[in-house]
């Protein structure tokens, strides 16, 4: 039948497209945007079994088996990113441990100007130890009024470099303020903290979009040194801008020694909810482990939901 033939023909470029771009995933050949499209390997994927399943619906049997195999493929490969990052973290849930702190990260987006009252309450009631905000411009009227629940911060000096900060409950230490590129400025933040008679370093990046060139794996070096040169706990959160899953942070995570969370929340974009792409992360390393982690359910207005951990440290 004609209408059969049309769909089969339509069906079969889509799924022929979006297999060029699932190769891309696979193969690290450094170009711009190939995070992004590794971020989103299982939706493409998801996206080429609905096409297998159009073409088997339409008898082009042998074009689906083809089809199929890739997208499978695929998630088989980004599934065993996931395992690897998993079995470290079971080594690293071996301690024995006690509840320690809460961490909020949040990117509020730079002109959520009329949410800014209502954000500055959300972090005041989070009950976190550490917050770190991402595109906090808007925030900038309210830091005194933020400074009543967290008198320590770092970053956000001034509104025109007003990106990220990091907020905390104790007193901060070795504050160090510094740009992970030339893209940006002042998107790494590393202070040292003490809770509880326990001292750690929080560390706070906001890294630039995957499809600026090679600047995000310039970045993910710049902060791979940073961290190699912290001693002790330490927790690094912020916006990725890519997921965990993506050559990029898998390497400076496999690098870094870095333990991730127990699920990957989605946190962009916020209309996909939990289907959207986990780029907004958190990761820890020498004994500080994250016991829990979810996405908050109201992102105020932002383009991005946030995330609150649990973390507990080894005894």
């Amino acid at each position: 039948m004609q209408w059969r033939d049309e769909i089969r023909g339509a069906v079969s470029g889509l799924a022929a497209l979006t297999a060029v771009l699932l190769v891309l995933v696979s193969l690290n050949l450094d170009l711009p945007g190939q995070a992004l499209l590794q971020t989103l390997r299982f939706h493409l994927a998801a996206l080429m079994l609905a096409l297998a399943v159009v073409l088997l619906l339409t008898r082009a049997f042998r074009r689906a088996l083809v089809f199929l195999l890739i997208a499978l493929g695929s998630a088989a490969e980004g599934g065993f990113s996931i395992y690897q990052m998993q079995q470290a973290r079971s080594v690293a849930a071996e301690a024995p441990r006690t509840p320690f702190i809460k961490v909020l990260s949040i990117n509020i987006l730079n002109t959520n100007f009329e949410n800014a009252a209502a954000i500055a309450e959300r972090i005041k009631s989070s009950g976190a130890d550490i917050v770190v905000v991402m595109e906090s411009l808007p925030l900038f009227e309210h830091l005194a009024d933020l400074a009543t629940v967290y008198p320590a911060r770092a970053g956000c000096s001034e509104a025109k470099t007003c990106d990220l900060m990091l907020l905390s409950r104790t007193p901060l230490s070795n504050v160090e303020i510094q740009d992970l590129g030339p893209t940006w400025r002042n998107r790494l933040i590393s202070a040292t903290t003490t809770v509880s008679g326990k001292s750690f370093t929080a560390v706070a990046a906001h890294m630039v979009k995957p499809y600026f060139d090679l600047a995000a794996v310039e970045e993910a070096h710049t902060l791979l040194r940073v961290l190699n040169a912290i001693d002790g706990p330490l927790v690094l959160t912020g916006d990725f801008n890519a997921a965990p899953w993506s050559d990029n942070i898998e390497w400076l995570v496999s690098e870094a020694r870095l333990v991730t969370g127990p699920t990957y929340p989605a946190t962009w974009p916020v209309p996909f909810g939990p289907l959207g792409v986990p780029i907004d992360n958190m990761f820890t390393r020498g004994g500080l482990f994250i016991d829990e982690l979810r996405a908050l359910d109201d992102p105020l207005g932002s383009n991005h939901r946030g995330l609150i951990a649990s973390l507990s440290l080894a005894n």
